[in-house]
């Protein structure tokens, strides 16, 4: 474990040097969350750019701007959007009243806009930069609320692996091994819910997929199951 761990540390150190901000990409050009929220469907994925150096990692491994990705929800007659999400955060209330600690890490369902604008308080920058936010819209899909609403219950409180091992899953992934879902990083509960669904094929596990999978839409759109797609992410700002 020794030898991962330096392994890791290093590859995190030159990550953290290699990052730059997308090109073109500037904050007061951009839509506001409430004035994009209507075009927001059920399903569609947020992709968030982290800080810290983990995050840098594991966007120059897959070549994208994201490191966390997490399902928006929401329900016919309900204003809110809720975000379905698997992390460590361990400050905001889940919307689904299964575990007796509101306020667990692991999966949940929590409040979208809560989130995006704590994750910057949450998860503090060691370089002074902030969270970048997009979303790719889900179109091709009649959500069955009722069976979401069951696929979420079933696996919210799933807890989120340590790093190693969330590493060593995604890797496993990678040969077409299943890691299970005893625990869940990220893009894994994405996929996971997304195949539960019926919205993407059974070519891979779940652990296959990591946030720039749901980036690369022309990619995973070929992987998508009847007239589902996922649109070209749109970065927006709070």
């Amino acid at each position: 474990m020794g030898i991962m761990k330096t392994v890791l540390d290093e590859a995190e150190e030159f990550a953290v040097k290699r990052h730059k901000t997308p090109a073109g990409y500037d904050p007061a050009n951009l839509k506001t969350l409430d004035e994009i929220a209507d075009t927001i469907t059920c399903g569609s994925v947020l992709l968030c750019s982290g800080t810290a150096a983990e995050s840098r990692l594991i966007e120059e491994v897959d070549r994208t701007d994201f490191s966390h990705s997490a399902m928006i929800v929401r329900f016919h007659g309900d204003p809110r959007l809720y975000l379905w999400t698997a992390d460590t955060v361990d400050k905001l209330e889940d919307q689904i009243h299964k575990e007796s600690n509101p306020d667990h890490p692991g999966t949940h369902l929590l409040v979208l806009k809560d989130y995006v604008s704590k994750l910057d308080q949450f998860y503090p920058s060691p370089d002074g930069s902030t969270y970048r936010f997009a979303v790719a819209r889900l179109r091709g899909v009649d959500v069955d609320e009722k069976k979401l609403w069951s696929v979420m219950y079933e696996y919210d409180g799933t807890p989120f692996p340590p790093t190693k091992q969330e590493f060593m899953h995604w890797v496993e992934g990678q040969a077409d091994i299943d890691s299970g879902m005893m625990n869940s990083f990220c893009a894994q509960m994405v996929a996971n819910t997304y195949q539960k669904m019926g919205w993407l094929k059974l070519n891979h596990p779940p652990n296959h997929y990591n946030p720039g999978s749901y980036a690369k839409t022309e990619e995973i759109n070929g992987e998508m199951e009847g007239e589902a797609t996922l649109e070209p992410p749109q970065y927006f700002r709070l």
